[in-house]
This record gives C-alpha cells, structure tokens and sequence, in this order.
C-alpha cells in the first residue's frame, strides 16, 4: 500500500498530466486553421467581425496568418505563402509596374493578370493648365497589374459586358445620381455589444490566472474591440451621405496582349470605388493585431502549462463558448457587396470629354508597362519609352504629328549627317496596346519594331523650334563581343533573327537603331548610345541602297533584310498611330 506522501505525489502527478493534455488539446485546436476566422478578422463580414475572427484561441493561427497577409504588400504575399482566398476578397492582389526586383520574381511565378488599374486623383485631368504642362513633364499615376479583384470590384465586373475584338470600345463608368450604401447598423452593433461578455474571461483570468494571463486576453480583445468601433462609425457615416459618383479608381480587365498571347475581350471602367482596407490604417491594424495574437498565443500557452486544472478547464470553456457563438455569428451576416450593385452607363470613346479619354489613354499605357515587363528585349530596353498620357497628349497635339522628316537641301547629299533633338520615344508596347484597347487586329508581334519618334526641328532666324511626331521602324540589336569583331570576316554568312528572340546573357553590344521617313525618300539612322537616344544625337542620311546594303549584311541580329522591310514596319508604326491618337484628342 502507499502511505500517505507517496499518495499525495501520485495525485499531484495526476493533476498536472491532467492540465497539460487540456493544453495540448487547446494548442492543436489553436493551429487548426479556421477560415471562419479569417474571413471575419479581414472585415468581410463587417466591422463586429473584427472582434469575433479573433476573440479566441482556437484557430488563433488562421488569423495571425490573415493578418499578416492582409497587412502586407502583393509581393511579399505571394513570396511568404500568405495568400488566401479570404484576402484577396478582402484587399485584392496587385503588383507595382514600377521597376522592382522583388516584384519581378512574383510575377514571373503567377499566372496571366486579370487586367491592370491605375488611380486618377481629382485635380489629375481637369486642370486645363495641367493640360498645356511642359513637354519636359513626365509625371504619371501609379500603374499596377492585377492577379486578383477586391469582392466588390469582382462583382462589380461581373455584371458588365465586355468589348470583343472589332466591336466598339465601351467605357463603363457610374451614373451620376445620389447613392446610398446600405448598411445594417442594429446588426453590427448588436453583434458588437455581444463580444463585450469577453470580460468576464478577462476577469477570470485576472482574478485566478495571473495578472499576466488577463492582459494577454485583454490587449488583443480592446484593439479588436476599438478598431471595429471606429471602422463602425464611418461605416455609419458613409451610409448616411450619397457617395461620389468618380471614385478615382480606373481599370481594363481582360486578357492582356503580349508577343506570346493575343489579346481577347476587354473591360473598362473609369471611377470605381477605392477599396478602404488597402489604406495604411487598416494594414497598421492587421499588422499590430498578428504580431499581439502571435505573442499572446505563444505566452498563454506557457503560462497554461504552470495552472492549475480547473483554471485550464475553466478557459478551455470560454474558447469553447467563443468558437460556438462565432460560428453562429458568421452564419448570420452575409458578405454582400452593396457598392458593387451601383448601375453603370456605358459610354463610346468618342462621346467622353478629352480628361475622360486621357484617363482611358492611361489605361492604354498601363497596359503598354506590363508588356514590357514580359517583353523578350526586357525592360530595361524600354527604360526611355514615354508613359505618360499627359506628355503624349502634348506632344503629339495634330499639328505635330506627320509622315515624314523635312530635310533641308544641303542635309540630302550622300553620307551626310543631321543634328536632331529628339524629346520622347512612344514605343511599340504602347502601340500595340493603344490597338488592342480600340479593338484593331494589330497585334504585339505585328507592331515589334514600331515607334514614334518626337523630335524638334532646330530653331533658325526664320523659324522658331517646332515639334513634329513622325512613326518610325526601329530594331533592338544585341550581340556579343566575339560577334562583333568577326563581322569584317569574309568568312562570315549573313545572319537573321526572327522577332522574339529577344538578347542573350553573352550580348553586351546592346543598342537601339532607328530608321525616321524622309520627305525625300531617304532615311534618317539613329544608332543610340548604351541604349540613350533622347536629347541631342547625329543621324546619318541614307538612301534604299545604303540601307538594303547594311540590313544585307545579316550583322546586326534582327530580321530586317532590306529597306523594303522598313517601310512595312513604317505603314504600321502610321496605323497604330491612328488607334493612339483617339485617346489623347
């Protein structure tokens, strides 16, 4: 028999096992994941479920990890595993078009984009001074594709029928009429007052458990609480005022043209409602709120390990209690999108004023910068490419725009060269984008070496400075070191790269070449220095023969063969100019 010591071991040995599998259990239960959860602490249910996604410890982890994807940018998402479906309802998913090593990884690894957006703040278009700016301007609104919609812009899209090639460009924006967003304010603050009997667990555990064990309940709990409070009285507010009719927000989605796919049936939308969770107090609040659950979970636990079995029990039953009414809660809103049910008017591009149609042209050149991302020259070609509407706008004003170079007569004779100031490039990626958005058949590979060079006329005493815009050919050429001094060989055959090849890790004689129409027949040949055309540079005139000449010789790794292949691509540098200009005048 075991007298009495050894008997009150045995128990005490009972107890703590007892305790510790109430805590093991509560841990599992902590890391199976809940989307229940995750989907109320992103705001998809309202504003009461920021409190219950998180006022318990069960599926603590599908809300640390809501959290911290909601608070973080697109890239860093997808590159830490955090995406979910949840939050991309919540706060979509985007990249930056912006150059950025980190975002060129993601996207490189992710599927085709849905479309891509732009934002176009109040004073951006209607200011007619910013209109007449300085051509020297570039400034442009932050371009971004986009691999997932908001709930509400998802919706939104869904209910709008989209242009198919050959059919009339519709531009799609809200009526201009008093809309109320509706809201159901008894529900969430009934829900919210609900979540305060959370203090009695607090109590508890201060009272039993240690001042210790209460504040890691409380501290997350009160800036759940406060925080859905706040989000509470704007969403109170906002309903009560009619909402803009232009929300600043404008996208194409669609199938996007690139060299490797056609572009298909597209969708555009000026003015929709920014999304209010991707403001920087919101990812401020999922940010604090992942890092208190994080440290709440991992203390609690160590803490519950050292109680005794009837305050284990005791919070065991709480969580319980939480799970349950969360569930229930959750059943019982919905995750409607009210801003998502507004009519929209569709319009044709030629009935909206030119700073609607400039914000389309936005559009345009948004499409143009994710093409060069993709492009098999890589973007780091297309670094002097103008995107700009505004600057496009401007420069190519009717007036400016012509088929050819005017030569002076003692620039025309043979081997001679010109002195040129050339202000912006418009590229083929804009191009080709420009000619998929009105719906022309031109596609990305027929536009390849396409361009529009703009360039000033020099300033004489009978003439002051003038800017023309003149569609141009131009190739990409790339080769490598050991090529280049082999090129005097007789030995050496002729050598054509079909378009799309793009260059090579060994080709570091990397350069732009451009062939600019004459009024006299002949050619203008801009060789650009490490990939630099813009400002003042020399051009030599040539004629038909000089230039078949040069192409014939197969050095230069491209596809051009003769002077005759130039002026294909100079007829279709002049039809894509045609699908541009619509959007800028």
């Amino acid at each position: 028999m075991l007298n009495n010591t050894e008997a009150k071991n045995a128990g005490a040995l009972i107890s703590i096992n007892f305790g510790n599998g109430l805590v093991e259990i509560g841990a599992l239960t902590t890391l199976i994941g809940s989307t229940t959860a995750g989907d109320l602490v992103l705001g998809n249910r309202g504003s009461a479920g920021l409190v219950w996604g998180s006022i318990t410890s069960f599926g603590t982890s599908s809300v640390i990890k809501a959290c911290a994807s909601a608070a973080s940018p697109g890239w860093l998402r997808h590159m830490l595993g955090l995406r979910t479906p949840a939050s991309d309802a919540a706060v979509g998913m985007s990249l930056p078009l912006e150059p950025s090593k980190f975002a060129q990884s993601v996207r490189s690894s992710l599927h085709s984009p849905l479309g891509v957006s732009c934002n176009s703040g109040p004073e951006e278009f209607d200011d007619p001074i910013v209109m007449k700016a300085s051509t020297a301007v570039d400034k442009r609104p932050p371009y971004r594709d986009v691999y997932a919609f908001d709930r509400a812009t998802s919706v939104m899209l869904e209910e709008l029928t989209a242009t198919s090639a050959g059919d009339p460009l519709m531009i799609h924006t809200f009526h201009a009429y008093p809309f109320f967003r509706t809201h159901k304010m008894r529900f969430q603050i009934a829900v919210l007052g609900l979540s305060l009997f959370k203090r009695f667990e607090i109590f508890f555990l201060l009272t039993y458990g240690g001042i210790l064990m209460g504040l890691l309940s409380a501290i997350p709990f009160t800036l759940s609480f406060l925080s859905a409070t706040i989000v509470e009285i704007r969403d109170i507010t906002v309903s009560r005022r009619p909402m803009d009719v232009d929300g600043h927000v404008d996208l194409v989605a669609g199938t996007l043209p690139t060299t490797k796919q056609l572009g298909g049936p597209r969708k555009v939308v000026l003015g929709a409602m920014k999304n209010p969770r991707t403001t920087i107090w919101w990812r401020a609040f999922w940010a604090l709120n992942a890092i208190l659950q994080t440290t709440s979970l991992v203390v609690s636990y160590l803490l519950l390990g050292q109680q005794e079995t009837r305050i284990v029990l005791a919070w065991a039953a709480f969580q319980l209690a939480w799970v349950t009414l969360r569930i229930f809660i959750f059943h019982l809103t919905d995750s409607s999108e009210p801003m998502a049910d507004r009519p929209m008017s569709g319009h044709q591009l030629s009935s909206l004023p030119p700073s609607m149609r400039l914000r389309v042209a936005n559009l345009v050149l948004a499409v143009a910068n994710y093409q060069m991302h993709l492009h098999p020259r890589g973007i780091e070609g297309y670094r002097e490419d103008t995107l700009s509407a505004k600057q496009i706008a401007t420069l190519l004003a009717a007036p400016n725009v012509r088929e050819v170079y005017e030569l002076r007569d003692n620039d025309i004779q043979p081997n001679s060269s010109v002195q040129l100031n050339i202000l912006a490039i418009v590229g083929d990626t804009a191009l080709s984008s420009a000619a998929w958005m009105i719906g022309s058949k031109l596609t990305p590979m027929d536009l390849y070496d396409s361009c529009i060079v703009v360039l000033s006329y020099p300033q004489t005493e009978k003439q002051a400075q003038q800017i023309v815009a003149i569609p141009a050919a131009r190739v990409y050429t790339a080769r490598a070191s050991l090529q280049s001094a082999m090129t005097d060989s007789e030995n050496v055959q002729p050598l054509f790269i079909p378009r799309g090849a793009g260059a090579q890790a060994a080709d570091d004689e990397q350069a732009w070449v451009y062939w600019i129409p004459t009024d006299s027949g002949r050619w203008l040949q801009i060789k650009s220095t490490n990939l630099t055309v813009l400002g003042k540079i020399t051009a030599e005139v040539m004629d038909d023969i000089q230039l078949t000449k040069k192409l014939g010789a197969g050095n230069l790794n491209i596809s051009l063969k003769d002077a005759e292949d130039v002026k294909g691509i100079v007829d279709y540098s002049r039809k894509a100019a045609n699908c541009l200009l619509p959007f800028l005048h």
